[in-house]
């Protein structure tokens, strides 16, 4: 079985790959990763920290976050489109979208879910609109991200912007076909078809729409949204060759990249971090979760550190660490608590 996703020319121009990680697909994809018999190399450093917590007795509230979210989310097959909305959103601008959702998209999406399982009584009250439920729903998401998926985030962050770069490389050296052509193993294309193994024989004309394409460090297989009519997404799994993909540990603090910190300061230590790899003044403020101009300021007091270079290139402005600055950045690496 296979999902088949059908290109026309003004696809390929529409073609993107995201912005930033996607918080909730990692999200959702890192409960299959729990549930899943195997899983990648880079992963298990990760699955020892949740092992860590479960331990824990002062954290009941975890793991009945984990029995709710997984009972949506199987150890493999579809889960609710509502745990994942369109538009590259931050976890907290994620979490009103679904508490604010109207009922019809959480009864479509759970209708599809369950079709051969069977509902336990909260999934039918949520799916009948019951507020305490969604309530409930959005409290689950918030103590999984904050226990298990927030320590790991600034080491995911730097996976898959290195994707991002390799992607923008690819494109340069061979255009989109290209990059179509190396996301991963798993995914084949002969144009007009991209291709890839499914749970399901399923197939999805963009047409015209043009599609996202998200790497994730969680997904084991490509996978998309259920609803065809939704904003098309491919999100694939990042390659532990091309991109740089490195294990995740929560445990892995260390003291260069703390010293850093002390000496630049958080955020800037995390700019001296992202830039490891180009990027425009805009794309440096997602990366470190600030506005553009707080980002250009942050360049700028790097810049004159002899820390970074920028250069204009047409309407924007690249920048990217210096040898010096990739080498103060370059100790062992940290996952820290973002504030």
């Amino acid at each position: 079985m296979a999902l088949r996703i059908h290109f026309t020319a003004e696809d390929l121009a529409r073609t993107t790959v995201a912005a930033r990680p996607d918080v909730m697909w990692e999200l959702t994809i890192s409960l299959h990763r729990l549930q899943a018999p195997g899983s990648p190399a880079r992963c298990r450093p990760w699955l020892g920290h949740v092992r860590d917590r479960l331990r824990r007795s002062d954290l009941p509230d975890l793991r009945g976050a984990l029995r709710r979210l997984t009972t949506l989310v199987p150890p493999r097959g579809g889960f609710p489109d509502f745990l994942t909305p369109p538009g590259q959103l931050g976890f907290g601008a994620a979490l009103e979208l679904i508490g604010g959702a109207g009922r019809e998209p959480f009864a479509r999406d759970l209708a599809t879910v369950f079709r051969r399982r069977e509902r336990p009584l909260w999934v039918r009250q949520l799916a009948d609109g019951d507020r305490e439920c969604r309530r409930d729903l959005v409290r689950a998401l918030a103590v999984y991200h904050r226990e298990l998926l927030h320590p790991c985030l600034a080491e995911l962050d730097e996976t898959l912007f290195a994707e991002r770069a390799a992607c923008g490389r690819r494109v340069l050296d061979g255009g989109v076909g290209r990059l179509l052509g190396t996301l991963s193993p798993a995914v084949r294309w002969a144009w007009p078809v991209l291709s890839s193994d499914y749970p399901v024989d399923r197939d999805l004309h963009l047409g015209g729409r043009g599609i996202t394409l998200v790497p994730s460090f969680f997904c084991a297989t490509p996978v998309t949204l259920i609803d065809p009519g939704l904003p098309p997404v491919l999100v694939y799994p990042v390659g532990e060759g091309d991109s740089g993909a490195r294990a995740m540990s929560p445990a892995a603090a260390g003291g260069a990249a703390d010293g850093l910190a002390l000496a630049l300061g958080r955020t800037r230590a995390l700019a001296i971090r992202a830039l490891a790899h180009p990027c425009s003044t805009s794309e440096l403020a997602l990366r470190i979760g600030v506005s553009a101009a707080s980002a250009s300021r942050h360049a700028a007091v790097l810049r004159d550190a002899g820390l970074v270079t920028s250069t204009r290139q047409g309407g924007e402005v690249l920048h990217v660490a210096t040898r010096l600055g990739a080498e103060l950045a370059g100790g062992k690496r940290s996952v820290c608590t973002r504030a």
